[in-house]
């Protein structure tokens, strides 16, 4: 019988969300991540992962239908002359 524990350490609840202890204990303290504080000890619930992954679920906007541009011509350089890289330094 391989049951899932009750409760979670900090190090255990990092390690299923995949972030670092510190991501953890910042979202804790702003308050996005309930807890069981035993004693000293704190532990998670799976039920406190879960919620704390709907808090920061986000659905990305659609993006507002672009503009047609229209082609401009380049800036006209100085001269009118295109020099290759390797000669500019030369040119001086």
């Amino acid at each position: 019988m391989n049951r899932e524990p009750l409760l979670l350490t900090e190090a255990e609840a990092a390690l299923r969300l995949q972030v670092c202890t510190r991501t953890l204990r910042k979202a804790r303290h702003s308050g996005l991540l309930h807890y069981v504080l035993i004693g000293r000890a704190i532990r998670y619930t799976l039920a406190d992962l879960e919620s704390y992954i709907e808090r920061l679920r986000q659905v990305q906007p659609n993006c507002p239908p672009k503009e047609p541009t229209r082609r401009t011509s380049l800036p006209s350089r100085k001269g009118g002359e295109i020099v290759p890289f390797t000669e500019r330094n030369r040119r001086r």
